[in-house]
């Protein structure tokens, strides 16, 4: 089996296409059929593409094959940038998943990119796109995900309620969980912490929560709740001045309600000098943000 057979190999599979695969390497489409071929065969003649009608379709021989061979070609390009670039140069690329606090990441991006012209950043905000792709780090309400098991809190924050100003909670300085029995909820996305916290907590308070309105983007979560369309548990620390004039923040007891966001990586996986100084600048940022539990004394 070798290096480019690999290469061939993902690249027909990400197009279903023997044509298009030959063309982005500049190949014939005669040596690239004979490529995957000979991979088939190496594989005991295992079937990595089903072909009907003329059309090529990845099977799901081939998709478990592709999910190993991606793996197996980044270890190969994480080699190679680790023995061909210099350690103490901060350039290069910083591929960033982050499924939570985007707020805090674009912010540090911008500042960080301004400072050093060499890098050049991949920020995703949702995971589903593309369930193979790699990210040197994640920020998540889990303190895993997927292959990357490593990393620390990043903010603690406290939840608080989140009401239209003519709501007759608007004017409480402190709400029960029990009093919102009856409210429509507005929440992120169903991957989101606070989608789960809603679940969790009124659940635990006794009641299920009616949620009215799900949104991928935090922005209309707050444009919703401005315009009267419901209530929201949201971040004190990472959606803090971001509300309207019309909306009104209050504590929530019995339970107080508390979410962290983590930092990951992937110990078993090269990083460079740019992301390891990115990893270190996000920490330095997120603990300077006012209200940040995890701040030092």
């Amino acid at each position: 089996m070798e290096l480019l057979q690999l290469k061939y190999f993902q690249k027909a599979a990400e197009f279903e296409n023997i044509s298009a695969a030959a063309a982005y390497f500049g190949i014939p489409q005669p040596a690239m059929s004979q490529s995957i071929a000979r991979l088939e065969r190496e594989l005991d003649g295992v079937k990595l593409f089903d072909r009907k009608n003329n059309r090529l379709y990845l099977n799901e021989n081939g998709r478990v094959f592709l999910h190993f061979a991606r793996q197996a070609l980044q270890s190969l390009e994480d080699a190679r940038r680790a023995v061909t670039s210099d350690r103490k140069e901060i350039s290069g690329p910083i591929r960033v998943l982050a499924l939570e606090n985007r707020r805090l990441v674009l912010s540090c991006v911008s500042k960080f990119a301004r400072e050093h012209q060499n890098v050049n950043f991949q920020v995703v905000h949702d995971y589903s796109d593309n369930q193979d792709a790699v990210y040197d780090l994640c920020i998540s309400s889990s303190m895993a995900y997927r292959q990357m098991r490593h990393g620390q809190p990043l903010i603690q924050e406290k939840i608080v309620l989140a009401v239209y100003e003519e709501h007759p909670l608007a004017n409480r300085e402190r709400v029960r969980l029990e009093e919102l029995r009856n409210e429509k909820f507005i929440t992120p996305s169903t991957r989101s912490s606070i989608y789960a916290v809603t679940l969790e907590h009124c659940r635990k308070a006794g009641f299920e929560p009616q949620i009215s309105f799900v949104c991928d983007d935090p922005y209309f979560v707050r444009k919703y709740i401005s315009e009267q369309m419901g209530v929201a548990f949201a971040p004190s620390v990472s959606w803090a001045g971001r509300f309207r004039e019309n909306t009104r923040l209050i504590p929530i007891e019995n339970p107080s309600m508390v979410v962290t966001s983590y930092l990951l990586w992937d110990d078993d996986r090269w990083q460079s000098c740019a992301v390891r100084a990115f990893r270190d600048f996000l920490m330095q940022e997120a603990q300077a943000l006012p209200g940040n539990a995890l701040q030092k004394p």
